[in-house]
């Protein structure tokens, strides 16, 4: 993939330069090398998950933290999700134990777009995608009880944002998290995916709620995401989704990064 994806490893090793300023070239280029096969797993790992038998499926995957997600059962929840490559198979894996709706960007191929809709709620019944602009629809899951899958980790523009750090870089943070809390007086919890180290399958770690969240304080609280997603970045980042333009929008008068 590094041959042909040539935007989107320039992107890539950009982000990487920017968020691991000390570490070697050496050592940037294996991490880049390692990530793009990692991606290059995740296409065939969305064929999985979208047609591989539920009874297989299970089999692929170690959860961690399933008995404190236990305790939420029947009230709505808010789950912070993350682009790791792994997003799509461990979702599914995830859904066949708690009822997720999907916040998801509607692709622009209205075929590909069925096709990822109805195969993403293959596993559970009561599940369903909304559009990542659907904020009606959103809060209204989560006040009927729903669990709602929403990543904040990538470059949505200026409009709804504010710039929070970032691995020491001020990002445009989408401000919806701790506004979908608040609208809908729903706990938060996090969802961590990654491959197992000898990539014989997948862990999945269902963290515990956010206490005091929202506090009231917006840019604490996008703060408290941040850093959260960072962490969870940090520790396996050969895992994550660098292609992105995490760092698109600048504050005024920053030049483009990319």
């Amino acid at each position: 993939m590094l041959c042909f994806a040539k935007k989107r490893r320039s992107i890539a090793e950009r982000n990487l330069c920017l968020c691991f300023p000390d570490m070697s070239t050496h050592a940037r280029k294996k991490l880049l090398k390692k990530n793009f096969e990692i991606y290059g797993l995740a296409v065939f790992e969305t064929g999985i998950s979208w047609f591989m038998s539920r009874s297989r499926l299970q089999k692929l995957f170690v959860i961690k933290g399933q008995q404190q997600w236990e305790k939420l059962r029947g009230q709505g929840v808010l789950v912070i999700g993350m682009h790791f490559p792994t997003l799509e198979i461990c979702n599914a894996a995830v859904n066949q134990h708690f009822d997720l709706h999907l916040i998801y960007k509607p692709h622009k191929n209205p075929v590909y777009n069925y096709v990822q809709g109805v195969r993403r709620a293959r596993h559970n019944t009561n599940s369903t995608v909304i559009s990542r602009d659907d904020i009606r629809t959103t809060v209204k899951a989560l006040k009927a009880g729903g669990w709602v899958w929403y990543a904040p980790d990538q470059d949505y523009g200026r409009r709804h944002s504010e710039f929070i750090p970032w691995f020491g870089i001020l990002v445009a943070t989408v401000t919806a998290t701790p506004r979908l809390a608040a609208m809908s007086k729903v706990s938060v919890v996090a969802l961590s995916h990654r491959h197992k180290a000898d990539f014989s399958g997948y862990e999945i770690e269902l963290h515990p709620v956010f206490d005091h969240f929202p506090s009231g304080d917006s840019s604490a609280d996008l703060l408290r995401i941040n850093q959260f997603i960072e962490d969870c970045v940090r520790r396996h980042p050969e895992e994550y989704l660098w292609v992105h333009r995490r760092f698109k929008t600048r504050p005024d008068g920053e030049a483009s990064v990319y």
